[in-house]
């Protein structure tokens, strides 16, 4: 059977019996076409599997049409982040919608995070670039605004020069955390902190000690636990933290890997938090299955939710949005029952799986 003629844009205008011309800039949502022109245009590339030919719009634009992800590998490869996927996928899927596609790169422990990014820029594999564990003073966005290259960073930064960003509210969810913990009469609340000065660790102690301002409850530097944040290291911190102050009623963990790593460390104790008391706190996307779930609190992310706050972000700043109207702190949910909250999750995503084979229904 001979291969099917790929349809190119001279292809798809002869077919319509349009120009190029109007055929490119009704793809392109001109506001110089008539709106059920565009709409003739959309349904026929649609119907003929119309694709822009990448080769050509480099060739006339220089740009790609590819987004760069970058992940930090050590974080995902200890137990396996499964939030860092539902990212990539919200990502995906949003950038689709403007004909550009994701490409995803792992920074190993071995490389500094500013080497990844300037291979992107100077070998040209994408027209922006996405990264995370964003420092105060961040080389990797220093680099992108000298040279002006596009970039969302996930996280944010102490920089002068704005820069698109998108994060979480670390701060006002430790201070929640906290708070709602000396309610429940907890007053030895330990802090769990990453190693490596990442700009979200000095918002969590600030929401740490404005917390205990507020409460009135003394700051005591030996409850600030820094490590970093594989599940054995932190299982090593929160050992040692326990067995040195066994006045620890609590502990907020920085993500899901120290939360498990912490509870691991009190049932080497012999703790049970349904027996003893202790409370473990923890944040994150898509919660795997804990050693226990009792006495726990997780402060979810809805990291596909992320990812296409990410994507929005950066094909606005592709089209031209100045970077200070793209700057979003995104709030925690927190969760109380988890095994519930798991369940939840499960049914609505098989309920996404179930529409996607599906396609929209008539009411839909």
């Amino acid at each position: 059977m001979p291969a099917r003629p790929r349809i190119n844009l001279k292809t798809l205008a002869e077919y319509l019996g349009l120009s190029i011309t109007t055929v490119s800039r009704a793809l392109k949502d001109g506001p110089e076409v008539k709106p059920d022109t565009v709409a003739r245009v959309k349904e026929a590339a649609a119907s003929l599997g119309y694709l822009p030919d990448a080769g050509g719009v480099y060739l006339r634009t220089g740009r790609t049409m590819k987004i760069c992800s970058i992940f930090y590998a050590p974080e995902v490869a200890d137990y396996g982040d499964a939030g860092f996927l539902a990212q990539v996928e919200g990502v995906s899927r949003t950038l689709e919608t403007d004909s550009y596609n994701l490409i995803v790169l792992a920074q190993t422990a071995n490389q500094s995070p500013l080497e990844t990014v300037r291979r992107v820029l100077q070998q040209r594999l994408a027209d922006g670039v996405i990264f995370s564990r964003t420092t105060p003073m961040d080389e990797r966005a220093r680099f992108c605004l000298e040279f002006k290259f596009p970039f969302v960073s996930f996280g944010r930064t102490e920089l002068h020069s704005p820069h698109a960003f998108v994060d979480h509210d670390d701060e006002g969810g430790v201070y929640d955390a906290v708070m709602r913990l000396a309610a429940d009469g907890h007053k030895r609340i330990a802090l769990f902190n990453p190693a490596g000065g990442m700009t979200y660790a000095g918002f969590r102690l600030r929401g740490y000690q404005r917390a205990l301002a507020d409460l009135g409850l003394p700051w005591d530097r030996s409850m600030l636990v820094t490590s970093p944040l594989s599940v054995w290291a932190s299982q090593d911190a929160v050992r040692d933290l326990l067995t040195r102050d066994t006045s620890v009623t609590a502990i907020v963990c920085a993500n899901q890997l120290s939360m498990s790593g912490a509870m691991e460390a009190a049932l080497e104790q012999g703790i049970e938090p349904g027996r003893d008391g202790l409370r473990i706190i923890g944040f994150g996307g898509m919660p795997f299955r804990m050693p226990f779930e009792q006495g726990v609190t997780y402060y979810y992310q809805p990291q596909r939710r992320d990812g296409e706050v990410l994507a929005r972000h950066m094909l606005a700043l592709l089209g031209g949005e100045p970077a200070e109207n793209l700057q979003t702190v995104l709030p925690y949910q927190r969760i109380d029952d988890l095994r519930r909250f798991r369940l939840d999750l499960r049914e609505r995503a098989v309920g996404r799986s179930a529409a996607d084979i599906n396609g929209p229904t008539a009411s839909g």
